[in-house]
């Protein structure tokens, strides 16, 4: 079965100062990771799954376009598992089904991930599915009318969904070019035709850009494999991409129907200090329960709930080399605006005074959230293909977590503070006349 996905928070007492918690410890699945033959670096993650997966993950999101092809990325993602030289599309569902295996293509900011999974056993048959991709992949011109098709429903289904549009407006606004390319190709989209899809991939589809990441399967086989398969990969080294700069500002979009505000500021990479405390941060402020019942602890929380119509949430999102950290909040314009006022007053309380309990119930959310993020196939198929693509290394579900319980109230304070300073990132979506501007609510 064919399956496109994607484009790309426990009970605390308050017992005073003294309170003191022991963790369970925490089981890692073995991982294993080797540079192949072929330059590429192979992982596998033994879960003694019954079931298995493989997944390469590729420096190919839509950060690596260029202004010349905005939304590429998007269609070389839609082009998986297409004609091939040696299999049709109808052929490659048909076959993998028979197996009783899933196929899928995930876009995100920075990669591009092509997946499988399969029972254990059918590993050769799903490597030589995605080797297809890389080197067989024929990009017909007569398929590109339904790829372009696909895309075309995919951004409408995307401009759909209000979070999606904002915190793509928020990227757009913060960083404008690379991190703010649209992870939907739209109307004023370069690529024509088949031939630019085929010289992306050309430049994307290289040694240094992939890593194959495997679960519950055996990594001798998966090694022994990348070699036989992937021999003929280009060894060229792409481009560097331009690093990511932080700009920030205003957007504004009048749509009918409920509002939606995100208030965002310049975050930090992913698997650094800054960013594991900004993690800390996003569950001190984040206005969702933890409960069905219940009004909630916090002020977002208690705010959403007396306000009944209002829906508070933080995001922390992380990339290689910058950050996006903020909070969207939607329901009726006059609501938001409230709400908005609050989310900014406790922005600045944690800048200046987190008690002991606020800290150590967002300690634990956190803490769970990082544990949490490791127990699905494609979560850490992501972790790891980040982390090895652009650090070179993996870490451990153990070293995630280690780093919460070396920080102190004030390292929290200091995050909070050091956003706060900076220019912030706002989109208003819905009521534009009555939803805030960010200088409206004292920062």
């Amino acid at each position: 079965m064919l399956r496109m996905c994607r484009l790309s928070s426990k009970f605390v007492g308050s017992f005073k100062l003294s309170f003191s918690r022991a963790y369970a410890s925490v089981a890692a699945s073995p991982v294993t990771v080797t540079k192949s033959k072929t330059g590429i670096t192979v992982v596998s993650v033994e879960d003694s799954a019954p079931a298995s997966s493989i997944s390469l993950v590729v420096k190919a999101g839509s950060r690596e376009e260029g202004t010349d092809n905005v939304g590429v990325a998007h269609f070389l993602k839609n082009f998986a598992f297409k004609n091939t030289s040696t299999r049709t599309a109808f052929r490659t569902v048909r076959e993998t089904e028979l197996l009783g295996g899933f196929l899928s293509a995930n876009l995100t900011r920075e990669n591009l991930i092509l997946s499988a999974e399969f029972l254990r056993g059918d590993l050769g048959y799903f490597m030589e599915i995605l080797s297809d991709i890389i080197f067989k992949t024929k990009y017909d011109h007569h398929e590109f009318p339904s790829i372009k098709e696909s895309v075309n429903f995919e951004r409408g289904a995307a401009a759909a969904i209000p979070e999606v549009t904002t915190l793509n407006a928020a990227h757009a606004v913060a960083f404008r070019h690379g991190l703010g390319n649209s992870l939907f190709a739209g109307d004023s989209t370069k690529v024509s035709n088949s031939s630019d899809v085929r010289a992306f991939a050309n430049k994307v589809y290289t040694a240094s850009n992939i890593m194959i990441v495997g679960t519950s399967v055996n990594h001798n086989e998966l090694l022994k494999l990348t070699d036989s398969l992937f021999q003929n990969i280009s060894h060229t080294v792409p481009s560097t991409p331009i690093p990511s700069k932080y700009f920030g500002g205003e957007c504004r979009i009048s749509t009918p129907g409920d509002s939606h505000f995100v208030l965002a500021f310049l975050g930090a990479p992913v698997d650094t200090p800054e960013y594991a405390a900004l993690q800390v941060l996003r569950f001190l402020i984040d206005g969702e329960k933890s409960t069905k019942w219940g009004e909630g602890v916090n002020a977002l929380a208690q705010k959403a709930s007396k306000l009944n119509d209002t829906k508070i949430s933080s995001f922390n999102a992380g990339y290689s080399d910058a950050g996006l950290f903020g909070l969207h909040i939607s329901g009726t314009a006059t609501s938001v605006y409230s709400a908005a006022r609050v989310a900014v007053e406790q922005l600045k309380h944690a800048a200046n005074k987190i008690s002991n309990d606020e800290f150590v119930r967002a300690l634990a959310k956190a803490r769970f959230n990082a544990a949490a993020s490791y127990e699905t196939r494609a979560s850490k198929t992501e972790i790891f293909g980040n982390q090895v693509l652009f650090s070179g290394k993996v870490s451990t579900l153990a070293e995630a977590l280690a780093q919460f319980d070396r920080f102190k109230v004030e390292d929290i304070q200091n995050v909070a503070a050091k956003i706060l300073k900076g220019k912030p990132t706002a989109v208003a979506l819905g009521d534009i006349s009555t939803l805030p501007f960010s200088d409206s609510l004292s920062l």
